[in-house]
């Protein structure tokens, strides 16, 4: 369990090469498994991530070697917060993700694919892109709230800070 007022940060380099996903996909839930997610839960985190890391060395880097796919989790008491940011070297990351037609898709009516972000918008509570003005490159951001018995953990649920004296402030 991750302390009261504490944020972790873990933060990995990967090749932009696939099958280097599944070292983001282990890190992810082994953050989670200490954060006590739920074992469904730690399953669909790493499905998410491995679908965003996915996309970043596909798209954002053009599956080029050489080039580093980055991916940092924040875990504190309420989320676990983690970016993932590829040089943009590739496609533009798309402006709105819409509902697949898998019909249409299996017809030939429209492309394939698409359905890697869609999945990951089903999957974790908030999923969107960042707009990177440093390095040009694109930063997609997925934020997993923690919950309690009673449903999303909310700050009324976290205890007051404790000052320097050990007394509340």
């Amino acid at each position: 369990m991750i302390p009261h007022h504490t944020t972790r940060v873990v933060e990995l380099k990967i090749p932009s090469e696939l099958g280097y996903e599944r070292v983001a996909r282990e890190a992810v839930a082994t953050v989670a498994r200490r954060m006590d997610f739920s074992p469904e839960r730690v399953d669909e985190l790493k499905t998410a991530v491995d679908e965003a890391c996915s996309n970043a060395i596909r798209h954002g880097s053009n599956s080029d070697s050489r080039m580093k796919v980055v991916v940092v989790l924040s875990a504190d008491e309420h989320k676990l917060d983690i970016l993932v940011i590829d040089p943009g070297a590739g496609d533009s990351p798309p402006i709105e993700v819409a509902d697949p037609d898998i019909e249409a898709q299996v017809e030939g009516r429209q492309p394939t694919g698409g359905l890697g972000l869609w999945l990951i918008q089903q999957m974790v509570d908030e999923a969107y892109f960042l707009e990177d003005d440093e390095s040009g490159g694109n930063m997609f951001r997925m934020i997993i709230y923690r919950t309690t018995d009673d449903g999303p953990a909310t700050l009324n649920d976290v205890p007051p800070p404790i000052d320097d004296e050990g007394g509340s402030e």
